[in-house]
């Protein structure tokens, strides 16, 4: 990790929180981790070449600082980057994403919230000889195209291999697949689809399902009535939710604990701010490996979920 030996409160808390978890990795690991702080006036081993110099030409540039002393100003330069190494491969890390010279309460906390994740997903990238093979089901309304092309393009295939595949058409889910993202269906799941994706999990697949069942959008605000129209998708998914030990339930979860969206109060163009209930903000209990470090959810017409008792399921709450 590079940083200057001398520098502001924010990026010392950084650096300090930086310590504290590559502490706790070791303390797990081992042997197995080993790192140490570097300042980029230090020279690369055995060159002339200091690593700011060296940093530069990777295309890492350093935050300009100026900092009062004794004698008047002086100018620091923060470079708050880590690199992974893994046999004969290397990632960085970017410990702060912000450009401001002045570091933020809020800044410092998303930065440490994002910490951990960033250092395991390049530890992750590293020990994986070849991409992930993951799936997303096509074929019941599911949003394609420029819709979904940030998660696709800057998300998934540059960390996966990513195949899409039509259960409605295909023989059978491959059980290459480590998980299938079955994300925001619009319309009803046949028998014989849902057979498939059961036995995709009976055979040990794993299936992440972002369902909304009902059909409320924003756009039925713009009736004349400003009222919200939900009604149910009919997805017939049911009966495998059930086999899975959950319901998912007919509505739609208000909160005044809410974020907001912009009206026009008095019809003239003018938009205001105001509270949405159906949007309600929430908080995790960060009990769970996948919830730790989550600050607040915004949802978006959030439907409730019930637990029922099915054989052989073990249910976590998160």
């Amino acid at each position: 990790m590079f940083f200057k030996r001398q520098f502001p409160s924010g990026f010392k808390k950084l650096a300090n929180s930086t310590g504290e978890l590559l502490q706790e990795f070791k303390e797990i690991a081992g042997k197995k981790i080993q790192y140490r702080f570097i300042s980029p006036d230090e020279n690369v081993e055995g060159t002339n070449i200091a690593w700011a110099d060296t940093l530069g030409a990777l295309g890492f540039y350093p935050i300009n600082l100026t900092s009062r002393i004794k004698e008047g100003q002086q100018q620091q330069n923060i470079y708050p980057v880590a690199f992974v190494h893994y046999k004969e491969n290397v990632l960085p890390v970017i410990l702060y994403q912000g450009k401001t010279k002045a570091i933020t309460y809020p800044e410092i906390n998303s930065a440490e919230a994002m910490m951990e994740f960033n250092f395991i997903s390049a530890i992750d990238k590293l020990m994986q000889p070849e991409k992930t093979i993951i799936g997303y089901t096509v074929g019941n309304g599911e949003p394609t195209g420029y819709t979904v092309e940030d998660l696709v393009r800057n998300t998934l295939q540059e960390d996966y291999q990513f195949y899409t595949i039509n259960p409605n058409t295909q023989p059978a889910i491959p059980k290459e697949f480590k998980v299938l993202l079955v994300v925001k269906p619009t319309e009803p799941f046949s028998d014989e689809a849902k057979l498939k994706l059961d036995q995709y999990v009976m055979n040990g697949g794993k299936i992440l399902f972002f369902i909304d069942k009902l059909n409320a959008e924003l756009d039925s605000l713009q009736s004349k009535k400003g009222e919200v129209v939900a009604y149910d998708r009919g997805l017939e998914l049911n009966d495998l939710m059930f086999k899975y030990g959950a319901r998912i339930n007919s509505d739609l979860l208000m909160d005044l604990q809410c974020d907001f969206l912009p009206f026009d109060v008095n019809g003239n163009g003018q938009f205001e701010l105001l509270p949405w209930n159906y949007f309600p903000v929430l908080e995790s209990k960060s009990n769970h490996i996948i919830n730790k470090n989550l600050g607040f959810v915004s949802g978006r017409f959030v439907n409730s979920i019930d637990t029922v008792e099915a054989e052989g399921i073990k249910k976590t709450f998160c």
